[in-house]
């Protein structure tokens, strides 16, 4: 996803949804641009507060969190190529934080401390869209990212920061269309972490993925699915998870679609037993107005990371628990209100709920299984000084509650900044 700072990226263009639905374009790959767009830079500047920049036992008696101010910029560069048969979609974005006081973490299972005032971003990707014939379509999808943040959307950081991370995706599938109501989507997707400071915690998936999908409605899609995951774990034990899913992927109306898929993941753990758990993932996007959009998705399921956690609460040894079981519900929604022509709000949540069950490992101390949760929220304005020139606020808010209170905290971080784009 691009994260360009002007706020219709945010929400997305009703344009989008109205256009002809066929086979595989309901909502799967909507992200697909509609036009070519020649090469386009953008830039900005922010200056930024932090109430507690590195979340370390915030909620224990006796112990301050640090506040900082921030100073953070961006350069990305966006150039998308469009032709009946192919579409290729590059960009990419260099940017960098400085706090003013240096930011002292405590990363990973070990607890390791880092301390460091400048954090470098990096984000780029490049995807392609090729229409061999009317039945043929091959894409590609790839992304690359340097940074320090959560990001609690793609799901990759759990409840704080984990020092800088290298996370990467390669996604290619082949879609075929048998008949006028049948196809097919097969694919591998290549994807993983790399963790500057947090050890043990680097892995890399191996997902293969088969689609069955039969269109009974000009806006009706059924799919029936089976995917197969394989995670290599940096330390901890590898494991390998099945999915067996049935869906729908509906146009409810011209500006709204739903994707709903549901059904068994069974996850087996090398060294361990095997985990059965239902599977569900949905997402909804819909243009309210010509002005307002909306977008929101939920997915539940065993994820396999972080099975190594601490357990422990305040004042207390420190203790680290070892899970097979991570069942993980998250919650995610996004929406953007154009007020005027040079006014636009945006805000957004994210709903997180961890359940860590079947201690297998680390401190006999630690319990038999253990809940936490991650609430986000956060909102903001856009407003076109000049033309081509805007200024922007915004407010995010975290709050991470645990049955290991050594683990709660609260972060809140307000943000004033100006872009162009040229």
């Amino acid at each position: 996803m691009k994260n360009t700072f002007i706020v219709s990226v945010i929400g997305f263009a009703s344009a989008g949804l109205l256009s002809a639905q066929g086979l595989y374009n309901i909502m799967p790959y909507d992200d697909e641009p509609e036009d070519s767009l020649p090469l386009e830079f953008a830039a900005g500047a922010n200056i930024g507060w932090d109430s507690n920049a590195a979340p370390i036992f915030s909620e224990c008696a006796g112990v301050d969190t640090d506040d900082a101010l921030y100073l953070s910029g961006f350069v990305q560069a966006n150039f998308v190529s469009k032709t009946p048969q192919t579409t290729v979609d590059l960009w990419g974005r260099l940017g960098a934080t400085y706090y003013l006081d240096p930011i002292e973490q405590s990363v990973g299972p070990a607890g390791n401390r880092v301390i460091e005032d400048f954090y470098p971003q990096v984000r780029g990707g490049v995807n392609f869209v090729h229409r061999v014939n009317e039945t043929l379509r091959l894409r590609s999808r790839n992304h690359i990212t340097y940074e320090q943040e959560p990001d609690y959307d793609y799901g990759l950081a759990t409840d704080r920061r984990q020092g800088s991370y290298f996370r990467y995706s390669s996604d290619n599938s082949v879609g075929y269309r048998w008949t006028e109501r049948l196809g097919t989507n097969t694919g591998y997707r290549l994807s993983g972490v790399t963790f500057d400071e947090a050890d043990r915690s680097d892995y890399v998936r191996h997902l293969f993925y088969h689609q069955f999908r039969y269109r009974t409605a000009p806006s009706t899609v059924w799919t029936a699915a089976y995917r197969y995951q394989h995670q290599d774990n940096d330390v901890v034990s590898d494991s390998n998870s099945h999915y067996f899913l049935v869906g729908t992927e509906h146009r409810v109306s011209p500006t709204t679609v739903v994707v709903l898929r549901g059904g068994v993941q069974v996850q087996e753990i090398d060294g361990g037993s095997s985990n059965t758990s239902p599977y569900l993932e949905a997402r909804v996007k819909t243009a309210v107005t010509e002005s307002t959009s909306i977008s929101a998705f939920v997915r539940y399921g065993l994820e396999d990371r972080n099975r190594w956690i601490s357990t422990h609460d305040c004042g207390q040894f420190p203790v680290l628990g070892r899970y097979e079981e991570r069942g993980t519900f998250r919650l995610g929604l996004q929406g953007s209100y154009r007020v005027s022509p040079k006014l636009s709000l945006y805000g957004g949540g994210n709903l997180i709920l961890f359940s860590y069950d079947g201690q297998v490992g680390g401190n006999p101390a630690a319990p038999s299984s253990m809940d936490e949760s991650i609430i986000n929220v956060n909102g903001g304005a856009q407003y076109e000084l000049y033309e081509n020139i805007y200024i922007s606020g915004s407010l995010n808010y975290t709050h991470s509650a645990s049955d290991a209170d050594i683990r709660d905290y609260e972060r809140t971080r307000l943000q004033l900044g100006i872009q162009s784009s040229f």
